[in-house]
């Protein structure tokens, strides 16, 4: 085999190579996008809400310097609210 026959079945080899590597990253780009849809629906869910998480923090955070106490049993009747939310939903959900 001269070096000319070689370079190009070397060429020929690479260029396949890449080719299945292409393959490959589309496949997976496709599981990735699967995987993590539900964090990108929640995330952007999040973004669209920015006004109105920065309004309710700081009107929080001022109720809280002026009624700490009541800040902390709002904040654990939230939690125990949240809680409960979180397994009637496991406990009822459909399988």
């Amino acid at each position: 085999m001269n070096r000319r026959r070689y370079l190009e079945w070397r060429k020929e080899k690479l260029i396949r190579q890449i080719q299945q590597q292409r393959l490959d990253l589309a496949e997976n780009k496709t599981l990735w996008l699967e995987k993590t849809e539900r964090i990108d629906r929640g995330w952007q869910t999040l973004f669209g809400q920015r006004k109105y998480l920065i309004v309710g923090s700081s009107v929080m955070a001022l109720y809280g310097i002026r009624h700490p106490s009541k800040l902390i049993l709002w904040s654990r009747r939230a939690f125990g609210a949240w809680s409960a939310i979180r397994l009637f939903k496991k406990t009822f959900s459909a399988k």
